[in-house]
């Protein structure tokens, strides 16, 4: 089995203002757990664009404005995509918005896996399903956190600690629903099981996940919203 592992930075988290800045991308063998090719660029913007997460991401408003081909890279990205069963990445509603938003980028609207639902052997270790946490806790170095092609390369190395991957890609890849907890503050639970304040639904704690593990959560949550009706 083959997979697409993808990760992107912007200019910031909302959808309609912010702008995707780099992307990149890894065809992963699951068999070999090696990579099979990768590809990578930053986006280029006639009109100037300004990013705010420079410090996190160390990508300039004047590297943006730099002149390039880089849409040949985003076909290669749109040609490994179509060679893999899913395409991975860590939050990937996140990645998958902007993705779709970015002219040149035709990456899949279905087959998307968060690998935050991927069971990782040591992730009870972790205050949060964070790549960071979660590489830490596995052992993993953090190199040049934020650029998205040595994320992309953390979190390969993280999936291929995982026993039975292909198992849990498939068990990831389940039908999701918005889930909203019921926790209340500070929603430490909420945290650690990869709920996220503030960023899905306003001023609380949310998540996509498959309906039927609601159950299993160590606080009460509810179902907000069907897969089928998120667009």
């Amino acid at each position: 089995m083959k997979i697409l592992i993808v990760d992107t930075e912007t200019t910031g988290f909302e959808i309609k203002k912010d702008y995707l800045i780099e992307v990149a991308a890894l065809l992963w063998s699951v068999d070999s757990k090696d990579i099979l090719a990768q590809a990578s660029t930053t986006i280029s913007y006639k009109e100037y664009i300004s990013n705010p997460a420079e410090p996190i991401n160390r990508i300039s408003s004047a590297l943006l404005k730099e002149d390039f081909p880089y849409q040949s890279v985003l076909k290669l990205i749109n040609e490994m995509a179509r060679s893999a069963k899913y395409i991975c990445a860590h939050n990937a509603p996140f990645d998958k918005e902007f993705c779709g938003k970015t002219p040149g980028l035709d990456l899949p609207p279905t087959g998307w896996i968060d690998t935050q639902d991927v069971r990782y052997p040591k992730s009870r270790y972790t205050n949060s399903l964070s790549l960071n946490n979660l590489a830490i806790a596995h052992g993993i170095p953090i190199v040049d956190a934020h650029r998205a092609l040595d994320d992309c390369r953390t979190l390969a190395k993280l999936l291929s600690q995982v026993q039975n991957l292909p198992e849990e890609l498939h068990r990831a890849a389940r039908p999701k629903v918005l889930v909203k907890s019921l926790e209340e503050k500070p929603g430490r639970l909420s945290k650690s099981s990869g709920f996220r304040w503030n960023s899905i639904i306003p001023y609380a704690w949310a998540k996509f996940m498959p309906e039927e593990d609601i159950k299993n959560l160590p606080f009460k949550a509810i179902k907000v919203l069907e897969e089928n009706k998120m667009d």
